[in-house]
Order: C-alpha cells, then structure tokens, then sequence
C-alpha cells in the first residue's frame, strides 16, 4: 500500500463497525414489532425480510412510512400508537447494536493522524433516523447512506458520493469492509485499496451455525481482526484542512455538526 497517497479510509457499517446482529435477534425484533401493530407476527417479519433490497435502496421512504406499508402489506390497518411503538422498538434495537460498537478508539486514533474518515452503508431508514444518537457520528467526517442515495455496494455511485463529500479522490482512500455484497472489490474497481475487516471470533460464529460466508469471491487482499491496524497500515496523510463533520445527504453535501442535528 503506497502510504503517502492515502488521505482517508472509508468504511462499511455492519460487521465492520458496529455488530450487525444475530439473524435471530432480527427476527425477534420483526416479530414483536408485528405484535406491537396487531398483525401477524410471522407474516410481518417475513414481509421484513423479503423487502430487504427495496428498503436498502429508499423505495420505502421514512421509518413510519416504511412500518406503515409493511403492516398493510400483512392486512394491518394499525393506529399512529401501535406505529410508534413499532419503531421505537426497531430504533432502540438498531441503537444497541451501534453502542456495541468496537471502532472508537480506531477512529479516534486516525482522525488524530489527520486522516478523512467516511461510511459507505447498505442500511434502511431506522440507520438514519438514529444516527444522531449513534456514538459514531462525531468521528466520521462524511456518511453515504444507501437509503438515501439510491445506490448499493458494490455499484460505483456508493463510493463516489463518499469520496465527492471528503473531497479526496478515489486513489486517496482505503475502504474497510467484510467484504459482504462484493464491496470490496467495488471499492477496488474504482480506484480505492481495499482492507477486509474480520470481527474476532467470526471463524468460530461460522463453526457454530454450520455456514462459511462467501464475502467477496473477486477480491484477494489484506485483511485484519483490529481496526487499530489500519493506523499503522496507511500512514501519516496531509493535515487535516478542518474539524467540520460533513455527512452525505439525498445529493448534497451539508454540515452535520454534532449527533444532536435534527437530521
């Protein structure tokens, strides 16, 4: 890796970052929100998952639009208080997994170094709707979300935007994954270097459930079981040019100031 050429490091969200959850837990949680809106809760969950993709790309809008439909989907006429309670449920859910997060101390570590640090997510609605509350929004300098762009990894336009918001070019970015939906061959086609991020103890998750995930067959590189590796993988970069968090927002780019903006 040519280290003088890197001034920022994008990263995947779930399993990089942040745990993504066990499918159980997933599951659990849609079908107690299918209870909380008086539907059936196998039905509901079951529309949760088959919806995944449309979510991910924001063809479902809002979370309580998004609840809303998916109750009706399932022959649920819901009241407004049955709808909160869904959400809070699913927000309170995804909240827990970002406080799980292990990443702090990386990212605090590279942004002293004056690296640009970026997410590019594959995420619904409930990821925006609490991502003022999550302990990683005042350590990243610009977010991608899917559900706002309209574009899922591995196509090109989820690592453009991020790169067009830190205002680095592509040459000058590591992206950091576990390599799910081939994202870490994405990242290399257009122009990044590429890191796979595996959690500590996901060889033996896979044991255990009897599953080997094929993460990104195209892609052969570097891979790591700590974030703090990266400090050492990439470098010291230019100064950084400003504090100012910027976030990545349905095409524009805007300060997003602190996790208590009202976006």
């Amino acid at each position: 890796m040519d280290e003088a050429e890197v001034r920022a490091v994008l990263f995947d969200l779930q399993d990089t970052l942040v745990p993504s959850g066990h499918p159980a837990e997933h599951d659990a949680v849609s079908r107690a929100m299918g209870a909380d809106l008086g539907v059936d809760p196998v039905a509901f969950a079951a529309a949760v998952t088959d919806t995944f993709d449309e979510r991910v790309r924001g063809l479902m809008a809002d979370v309580h639009h998004t609840v809303r439909y998916l109750a009706r989907r399932v022959g649920g006429s819901p009241t407004e208080s049955q709808v909160e309670s869904a959400i809070t449920r699913r927000l309170n859910y995804a909240l827990s997994l970002h406080a799980a997060t292990w990443a702090l101390p990386a990212l605090k570590s590279l942004r002293k170094r004056g690296f640009k640090l970026g997410l590019v997510a594959d995420c619904g609605a409930e990821t925006v709707a609490i991502w003022p509350q999550s302990p990683l929004a005042d350590h990243l300098d610009a977010v991608s979300f899917s559900c706002q762009t309209g574009v899922r990894k591995p196509d090109s336009g989820a690592y453009l935007v991020a790169a067009a918001a830190l205002e680095v070019r592509t040459s000058e970015c590591v992206y950091v994954g576990d390599g799910a939906d081939r994202e870490l061959s994405g990242a290399e086609a257009v122009g990044m270097r590429s890191v796979r991020f595996r959690a500590r103890g996901h060889d033996e998750i896979e044991e255990e459930e009897g599953v080997a995930f094929d993460l990104d067959p195209e892609w052969s590189g570097p891979t790591i079981s700590d974030l703090s590796e990266l400090v050492g993988m990439v470098g010291v970069p230019m100064p950084r040019d400003g504090s100012e968090s910027r976030t990545f927002v349905s095409g524009n780019v805007v300060p997003w100031g602190s996790k208590r903006s009202s976006r």
